[in-house]
């Protein structure tokens, strides 16, 4: 853009000098002369403006500070934050142009539709265009913005059905360009925004952002959409979702999850999905919703590197583990839980018969005390009459636990160091669970313990105690000493002798 603009300016001059020129030293008709002048001056100065009306463009979309990774969705009263910049950088353009944000300047909906929301910011947002010192552009950032909403409109002829996360706002950023005599006025908008009064509102409010981004583009603005919005193709949809993965946990769906999340979403033959079935009547969106938030928060390294399965039913997760090794098991999200959570599935085999249990799903507030790699290690299956054991033993297909987890598993602190703390006995955080029915067969038989069949099994304890003691005696350097007249250790006989109390006949005076 700036290269572009050096050279219509300096096109403009030029044509500016001849029209000076001729107009000088012409000794014929120069009305010839200058009228194709000025038509070329004419075309220059259109795509000046052209150019200059194009310069200023939103670089980063409004983000409130508290949700980076939901850009779009703005709350009232919550700080967010925009950058613009002004892409013709030209050295005589610094400190000339004053920016000022405008909340959904030249809507149409906000004066024909009632009971749709007015907005404002609450103070004032102008900034002037400054140098970017890295990059040399102009450029201005909007750091501490935020809106209220203003007093409802009156009631008028056309009423909006739209919830609150279907509503679409846009900020304009404008401003006015005086250069060369000539005046250009200069309009950047952002994307369609959605404003949220609540936080459980937010993955509503990403579900009309996403739907928004698939069937728009930023030329024709459509702010309308939701009035009547179309359907999209699933193979359109899986990739806005497969995409939603990767931007949390560094890893895309595979074929197989997105198959299994087709299933969830798709009930239409030609394969399209419509707005209602996306988000409405307990939708699956907000099911998918919760997973990726679970994701960020807690299972970004285990989702990245493949240890979560994820996406796999009940019957599938029998299907793949009832031929496995005992002690096989894969991870994979709760369908039953709308927040998000997730479980681990285990295969047994007794009587000839594979047996697949699944743990009782792991929530976030769960895993917020406890990581799940560490739940995983320390799961204990417990019963009376059995022993208690690890059942997890190789993480699907084969892999053993300790490969693929032990990397995440959390290494105790220092010991304490204080007096209170050298009183207690160190404790873990441990998961237990009832031997389920059937009880499967521990992964290993318990090591027999070797008796000595040529040990004196004699019960006479006069025998034994003197054995004791004569042991004692044997030891290097013991502890135990007798006294220095006694050559050898009493007997039994001798100890309960002498320790036997004394009875008196009457009483003490």
């Amino acid at each position: 853009f700036t290269a572009i603009a050096e050279v219509l300016f300096g096109v403009r001059e030029q044509l500016q000098n001849l029209q000076d020129q001729n107009n000088k030293y012409s000794s014929s008709d120069p009305s010839k002369l200058s009228a194709s002048v000025a038509e070329l001056n004419k075309f220059v100065l259109s795509l000046i403006t052209k150019l200059l009306t194009n310069s200023l463009v939103v670089e980063k979309q409004p983000i409130m500070l508290n949700l980076p990774h939901r850009p779009l969705i703005l709350k009232t009263m919550v700080r967010f934050k925009v950058t613009v910049r002004f892409l013709a950088n030209l050295p005589v353009f610094n400190g000339l142009l004053k920016v000022k944000p405008v909340f959904d300047k030249d809507v149409e909906e906000a004066k024909t539709v009632s009971g749709f929301r007015l907005f404002d910011f609450t103070s004032d947002n102008s900034k002037v265009l400054d140098v970017d010192t890295p990059d040399g552009g102009l450029m201005a950032q909007f750091e501490h913005m935020s809106i209220k909403e203003k007093k409802a409109r009156k009631k008028g002829l056309s009423e909006s059905h739209l919830g609150v996360t279907e509503e679409l706002h846009v900020i304009r950023f404008v401003t006015t360009l005086t250069h060369a005599g000539q005046t250009f006025n200069i309009e950047a908008s952002s994307l369609p925004v959605v404003v949220i009064s609540s936080s459980n509102q937010v993955p509503s409010a990403w579900a009309s952002i996403m739907w928004w981004n698939m069937l728009c583009t930023s030329a024709s603005m459509d702010l309308s959409l939701f009035a009547a919005p179309p359907p999209v193709a699933w193979q359109q949809l899986s990739q806005i979702l497969s995409w939603q993965f990767l931007s949390v946990g560094q890893r895309n769906l595979d074929e197989h999850q997105l198959s299994e999340l087709r299933d969830k979403f798709v009930d239409d033959p030609e394969g399209l999905v419509t707005w209602s079935k996306f988000t409405k009547d307990e939708s699956t969106w907000i099911w998918v919703d919760g997973i990726l938030d679970l994701i960020n928060k807690y299972l970004s390294d285990l989702w990245q590197d493949g240890s979560i399965m994820g996406f796999v039913g009940r019957e599938r997760t029998k299907f793949l583990l009832q031929t496995k090794a005992t002690g096989t098991f894969l991870i994979r999200f709760s369908e039953s839980i709308r927040e998000g959570a997730v479980t681990f599935s285990w295969v047994d085999h007794s009587s000839g018969e594979a047996h697949v249990h699944a743990v009782q799903p792991y929530t976030k507030k769960e895993l917020s005390v406890l990581s799940l790699p560490d739940a995983i290690n320390h799961y204990t299956l417990t019963a009376q009459g059995h022993s208690s054991y690890n059942p997890l033993m190789y993480l699907y297909p084969d892999i053993p636990k300790d490969t693929a987890f032990g990397r995440y598993y959390k290494v105790p602190g220092p010991s304490a160091t204080s007096q209170n703390s050298r009183e207690y006995l160190h404790r873990r955080l441990t998961v237990v669970s009832n031997h389920p029915t059937p009880p499967p067969s521990p992964p290993m038989e318990a090591p027999r313990m070797d008796v000595d069949t040529n040990v004196d099994q004699s019960n006479d304890p006069n025998q034994r105690m003197d054995e004791f003691f004569q042991d004692l005696l044997d030891l290097p350097e013991s502890d135990i000493f007798w006294p220095s007249f006694q050559l050898n250790p009493p007997s039994l006989q001798d100890i309960l002798e002498s320790s036997a109390p004394t009875c008196q006949n009457g009483m003490d005076h």
